[in-house]
């Protein structure tokens, strides 16, 4: 086991716990399930897919900072701690929860392969505190984030403001293809979550002519994987930390670029709520459900009434005028 990749370990781990085309409510009669408890084994497709990408998300950080591990029996509970302890300050409680709960169920794979002799997540690591926004960085701690990364890696500069001019995903600027960007219209094919497609328009056109459109995809290489994100997510904490900025992830330029757009939509005439409605379907939400946009821009929100009176803003307004008169 020694030469096996951590990929490679993880996928056999979680093989031995594969139960997938079996029934979940007949194992939990056989488990004497009680609530709150974890039922064992993986039983579909999609929580074994879940699971396997976050446990890489785990290995790649332990490459990082732990570059002679090479095997799961040589990783302590204070190193998962420590993982997991990083991630709280920039992922929201849903997402730690998630994180949480596919380390101990990779846990379970290990030690069903007797691959570790001791539980490598602290067991009375728990998820602290309700669900919150992480909220948006000001215009100039984002500039101010860009340009620190920029000067140590251009293309983690470019992909965060790509990110600040489209409002999107990380994983959505990881898949971003260079056929489906349109220099002339403005306007980039993002694919979002659960495969869907929207076609957007971004707060800045220059931001496109950077991008690399030789390749098929424009950041995404094989040879890299998840190694990308988390290495732009790594960037920006290391960012944040050196510049004396709250951690808010990359999520936060999301957010940033949405109160923006916020502030673009005010400028033009309308509503709070018509203006709700055009963030949801740019951000990918549905447009029925505008509560999902408080997330993003807060009512009444600093960050956002800051660029209204920015110039950008009233450039693109002036852009979006003479776009409608042509």
């Amino acid at each position: 086991m020694g030469t096996t990749s951590w990929r490679g370990q993880i996928l056999r781990a979680l093989q031995a716990i594969n139960h997938i085309g079996e029934s979940s409510h007949a194992a939990k009669r056989a488990q004497d399930w009680k609530p709150g408890m974890a039922v064992k084994g993986l039983y579909s497709y999609g929580t074994f897919n879940a699971v396997f990408d976050r446990a890489v998300t785990f290995t790649n950080w332990l490459d990082m900072k732990y570059p002679g591990l090479k095997i799961f029996r040589n990783v302590e509970r204070e190193m998962t701690a420590e993982f997991l302890q990083e991630k709280s300050m920039t992922c929201t409680t849903n997402t730690l929860q998630a994180l949480v709960a596919a380390l101990r169920k990779l846990q379970e794979g290990l030690h069903a392969m007797n691959w570790i002799g001791e539980d490598i997540v602290p067991e009375d690591w728990k998820v602290q505190g309700a669900e919150r926004p992480r909220g948006a960085y000001a215009p100039a701690e984002a500039a101010a984030i860009i340009h620190w990364v920029a000067l140590r890696s251009p293309e983690y500069g470019q992909a965060l403001r790509f990110i600040l001019s489209s409002g999107a995903r990380i994983d959505e600027v990881f898949h971003l293809r260079a056929d489906k960007i349109d220099i002339a219209e403005k306007r980039v094919q993002l694919l979002g979550k659960g495969g869907k497609l929207r076609r957007i328009p971004v707060l800045r056109a220059g931001v496109l002519k950077e991008l690399d459109l030789s390749r098929r995809f424009v950041y995404l290489k094989e040879e890299q994987g998840d190694r990308w994100k988390d290495g732009l997510e790594r960037s920006v904490r290391q960012a944040c930390d050196l510049l004396g900025i709250q951690r808010r992830g990359v999520h936060g330029f999301r957010a940033t670029a949405a109160c923006e757009f916020m502030a673009i939509k005010h400028a033009l005439g309308y509503t709070e709520i018509e203006a709700r409605k055009e963030l949801a379907m740019w951000l990918g939400h549905n447009p029925g459900l505008i509560e999902v946009t408080y997330a993003y821009v807060a009512k009444d929100s600093p960050h956002a009434l800051a660029f209204v009176s920015s110039m950008f803003v009233v450039n693109s307004v002036l852009n979006e005028r003479l776009r409608l008169e042509v």
